[in-house]
């Protein structure tokens, strides 16, 4: 069952890849479980309570520069799916929410939603004298693929907001291997964002433009990303789980006059331990 960060724990690389729909969106918990068609259709859900820490080089906006690279916090996992119906929050994955539509002998599609983040003063307090970058919601498509321990899935979203439009899409791909108790696996992706969806959260429009923030206007973009993961249960109930992750983003978002630098590689460390109700 794929049912798909609290704000407070998504990861940076979401940013990079615009922009804060989690990178592995949708088949990282699958690939960690070495889950099968058999559970899309399947009733009933999970939650997960625990604690982690976390590294990473992440994306530093102007005027934070001092933002804190590495924390500890709490790991809040939830999923539900009835009758096809799903909505999934996990800080694999993000949050989610859908309906799993039509399943076939290795392929699973769902109409699927969500949402992009917004960009807030909140965020640097240098960002006072710019516009409010809100929320949007997305709504779209999946297609999920299942061959053994492999996972393949393909995404296209649209956002929806009164100030612009855009389409994200995503090509994923997931392998796992197990070593007695030991679970390991790898997932590498490519993603897209249009010039749209990149223009609103990252661009400097005429009117908002200063001294400090030069107008700046972002075309379509591509990323890539990639995640490294092992899982071992401790007991019938307790499991420890860490991942290492690395991406790379377009130019687009590096030459941002939002950014306090202009990096473009992204790695981050994570490990936490975790009680499966």
């Amino acid at each position: 069952m794929y049912l798909n960060n609290l704000k407070l724990l998504f990861p940076t690389f979401a940013l990079v890849c615009l922009s804060n729909a989690s990178l592995a969106s949708g088949i990282s918990r699958d690939v960690r479980e070495s889950a099968g068609i058999e559970q899309t259709e399947q009733n009933g859900g999970y939650f997960e309570l625990g604690v982690g820490i976390s590294s990473q080089n992440k994306i530093i906006f102007k005027g934070n520069e001092d933002e804190n690279k590495t924390g500890l916090g709490a790991r809040i996992n939830l999923g539900y799916q009835w009758n096809g119906l799903f909505v999934d929050l996990n800080d694999d994955d993000g949050f989610s929410f859908g309906y799993n539509a039509i399943n076939t002998e290795h392929w699973s599609y769902d109409l699927i939603g969500g949402r992009l983040l917004g960009i807030v003063k909140d965020n640097s307090d240098d960002f006072e004298v710019l516009r409010k970058r809100e929320s949007a919601a997305t709504f779209g498509v999946r297609a999920t693929g299942f061959y053994d321990n492999h996972i393949f899935q393909f995404e296209v979203r649209q956002a929806q907001h009164d100030d612009f439009d855009g389409t994200q899409a995503s090509i994923l791909a997931g392998t796992s291997w197990q070593y007695r108790n030991l679970n390991t696996h790898l997932i590498a992706g490519i993603h897209y964002s249009s010039s749209g969806i990149n223009d609103y959260y990252w661009g400097v429009n005429s009117e908002e433009a200063t001294s400090e923030f030069a107008e700046y206007q972002l075309d379509d973009s591509v990323s890539f990303s990639t995640e490294l993961g092992m899982t071992y249960p401790l007991s019938e109930s307790w499991i420890v789980k860490g991942k290492l992750n690395y991406a790379y983003g377009s130019e687009e978002f590096a030459n941002s006059p939002l950014r306090a630098d202009d990096s473009q590689h992204f790695v981050s460390a994570s490990a936490a331990i975790i009680y499966v109700f």
